[in-house]
């Protein structure tokens, strides 16, 4: 299906109207549409460039990038016009922040960069500045290298000095989304912060501000990649909506606008972000298929479910993307969760100082042992996705839809 025309507009400012006027579901599922369109559309300017570029013979020069991300494995570097490519370089890696500016002296062909010599600058920007003195105080105050690199990766988005073991052994048990600040992230700090400023200011507009404007803040300190920046803007409805009607407002028409706004704000160059696919994606699969149990072992059954719902519904994008999925992955989330939580709260503790910072040191350093056990029991061998397993993904999503249906699927529709 090709989309040449910006033929989005039309059913994202009727989606718009029909909410308004009162008309919520058919506002919504022009807003779905929408997206799809927006999505499309901007895929179809793209594809030609791609194209090009996968083409293109190996040529030699100074390349001026900027630093996206970086691993103990290389660093994905922005060019001119948006185009990104990858640098096998560790030495590279280990040098650069993400934010940082980088020359590079090497060999370009298509989405690779060999790199022969380079130099870094730091980068000027306030949110990288802010983002790497927290990290150096990370790994001032925590003993291990372990301990310092997943908090400054849980809690600020820096995964570059994570150890390639670990790095290994989150892949292995497919929880390596975990290490990754997204929307699960921002939405633990939102719910954190909610609590406190309604035990302070009460159910009142100042404490519902106040929350969204430290979670604007954190999302910001982050490097507000994509996935968090979708993450805000649904906290951001769901609170106000909650203020001011005092209940939850529709998850897919919500993330419908999020996505549109997304991809207007980066010219659709979010498309391209792998990260950003795999949120949206696997929110979008919880929205559509997740369900809650009751009792007292319902939210752990809650939780196993939602992780069956985005390791099934994700299977193959996951494949395609890191070449394999792990089967555990469902399992290792649910008990990955509450050593998560644990660390993220002792990195924030260990920002102070005197006893409470060694304190919260030292029990971060347990958290991380006992967690990284745990996980080395769990590593399995992961699979490839084939094509004749289709068949097999496409009966998994029918389950899905009748348990979900059971739930009240349609209702998510309205």
């Amino acid at each position: 299906m090709r989309v040449e025309h910006p033929l989005w507009i039309i059913p994202a400012v009727a989606g718009l109207i029909a909410a308004i006027a009162g008309y919520r579901r058919y506002g919504m599922l022009l807003l779905c549409a929408s997206s799809l369109l927006v999505g499309l559309y901007w895929n179809n300017n793209h594809l030609s460039e791609q194209n090009e570029e996968s083409n293109e013979t190996a040529r030699g020069g100074v390349w001026s990038c900027r630093v996206e991300t970086s691993t103990t494995r290389g660093a994905l570097l922005s060019m001119e016009y948006g185009r990104k490519v990858w640098s096998s370089d560790k030495e590279l890696a280990l040098t650069v922040r993400r934010g940082d500016s980088v020359l590079v002296l090497g060999s370009l062909r298509g989405s690779f960069l060999e790199t022969c010599s380079f130099s870094a600058i730091q980068s000027d920007c306030l949110q990288n500045r802010v983002r790497r003195v927290i990290c150096n105080r990370w790994r001032e105050k925590l003993l291990s290298r372990e301990t310092s690199s997943l908090v400054s990766a849980l809690l600020a988005g820096e995964r570059g000095t994570i150890p390639t073991r670990i790095r290994d052994t989150f892949e292995m048990t497919g929880t390596s989304h975990l290490l990754a600040v997204s929307g699960l992230h921002v939405g633990i700090i939102c719910g954190i912060i909610l609590i406190i400023t309604r035990r302070i200011f009460g159910k009142t507009w100042l404490a519902v501000f106040i929350t969204i404007l430290l979670m604007g803040s954190y999302v910001f300190l982050a490097g507000a990649r994509a996935s968090t920046v979708r993450a805000g803007i649904m906290g951001m409805f769901i609170l106000i909506a909650w203020q001011a009607v005092g209940k939850t407002p529709n998850l897919l028409f919500i993330w419908s606008f999020a996505v549109i706004v997304l991809i207007i704000l980066t010219s659709g160059s979010v498309l391209n972000d792998i990260g950003a696919q795999m949120s949206f994606s696997a929110v979008l699969s919880l929205i559509l298929f997740g369900r809650s149990f009751r009792g007292g072992i319902g939210k752990i059954l809650s939780v196993v479910y939602a992780g069956v719902v985005v390791t099934l519904c994700l299977a193959p994008l996951v494949s395609c993307t890191f070449g394999a999925v792990s089967p555990v992955a469902p399992i290792a989330t649910v008990i990955s969760l509450p050593f998560m939580l644990t660390l993220m709260a002792l990195g924030v503790i260990s920002l102070s100082w005197g006893f409470l910072a060694a304190g919260a040191s030292i029990l971060a350093e347990w958290t991380v042992f006992i967690w990284l056990k745990l996980l080395y029991m769990l590593e399995f061998r992961r699979f490839e996705f084939r094509e004749w397993m289709l068949v097999i993904w496409f009966a998994g999503i029918i389950m899905l839809f009748l348990l979900s249906r059971k739930r009240g699927f349609f209702r998510r529709f309205r």
